[in-house]
């Protein structure tokens, strides 16, 4: 009976430790459910996150010293590049360059009426238009694909766009305004006028970003990630946490939002971060460390939550 017993012990363990083995293997792929790619910068690393296999690869690389700044288009087919060439000072040289196989499909020299060369862009829905924003040199500026400027707004009320003042793009090239830290402003082409969305009465809000077909929003208020209607009613906190949260990007479905959690403010040595997890876009409020339907974004080819400091995208 004795040896029995101890057959039967040892074949007990042996699958339990095989079950651990299995369980605690990396490989599983919990974005399965999601569809699109990640797309998101940390250094200046840019990386890439297929949803549907769950592997990251890098999407590409560039120079720190020369590249102002990059943007890519909402279908994920086209990337907006800016650089200042060595000893340049007033030209910004743009790029649109094809993401697949890194060919420039477009370049131009920009020259801003005044100040210096460092210029970033954001593509328009239909990649048409190129918007930059305010410095303390120069209000809103709009750009064909060619550089050709095709309006400029300068100040509102008599009161001057500056650095920190900022535009976004809405589908049909409208633009919504973020106006002296206080205001969200519409302004619909051809840009002549201006409606008042909503006025914020908050200390801390900002970073907003605009779901595909232009219906939501999201934004900061304080610590915590909210949504709002592109009309400015039903703005509902829907992230919480012993943390900070920074931006939440809509996936192209606009079912769910990408959250930066866990956010680390350190813009003046350059190294603020934040990590990714997913919550649904449905209103209802998430806690980031224990609601059942967060989903953390971990690569299967890395096992680890991914971390950004930099542009964060969200793309078909």
């Amino acid at each position: 009976m004795e040896p029995k017993k101890i057959m039967i012990l040892l074949c007990l363990v042996v699958s339990c430790l095989s079950c651990s083995k299995d369980d605690d293997e990396p490989g599983a792929n919990v974005l399965g459910t999601l569809k699109g790619q990640i797309i998101y910068e940390y250094t200046s690393d840019v990386k890439i996150i297929d949803l549907a296999s769950g592997k990251e690869s890098d999407f590409f690389g560039y120079n720190a010293y020369s590249t102002i700044g990059w943007d890519l288009s909402k279908d994920g087919k086209l990337r907006l590049i800016s650089e200042r060439e060595p000893g340049e000072y007033v030209k910004t040289r743009f790029m649109l360059v094809s993401p697949d196989d890194g060919r420039i499909k477009k370049e131009f020299n920009y020259t801003p009426p005044s100040g210096n060369a460092q210029k970033s862009g954001v593509l328009s829905y239909d990649n048409s238009l190129i918007l930059l924003n305010p410095d303390f040199d120069n209000g809103i500026v709009i750009m064909d694909t060619n550089g050709e400027i095709k309006y400029q707004l300068d100040g509102i009320n008599d009161q001057e766009l500056t650095l920190g003042d900022r535009a976004y793009w809405l589908p049909g090239n409208s633009i919504l305004i973020v106006f002296d830290e206080k205001y969200i402003l519409r302004s619909d082409p051809p840009y002549t006028s201006l409606t008042l969305v909503k006025e914020m009465e908050y200390e801390q809000w900002g970073n907003i970003r605009v779901s595909m077909d232009g219906k939501k929003l999201s934004l900061y208020v304080g610590n915590h990630i909210y949504l709002m209607d592109i009309d400015g009613n039903n703005l509902v906190q829907v992230t919480e946490s012993d943390a900070r949260e920074n931006m939440a990007e809509f996936s192209p479905d606009g079912r769910h939002l990408l959250v930066g959690c866990d956010y680390i403010h350190a813009p003046n040595a350059g190294l603020s971060k934040w990590d990714l997890k997913i919550i649904p876009a449905d209103g209802k409020k998430y806690h980031l460390d224990n609601s059942p339907e967060i989903i953390p974004v971990v690569p299967v080819n890395t096992g680890m939550l991914v971390t950004a400091g930099g542009p964060v995208f969200w793309r078909p």
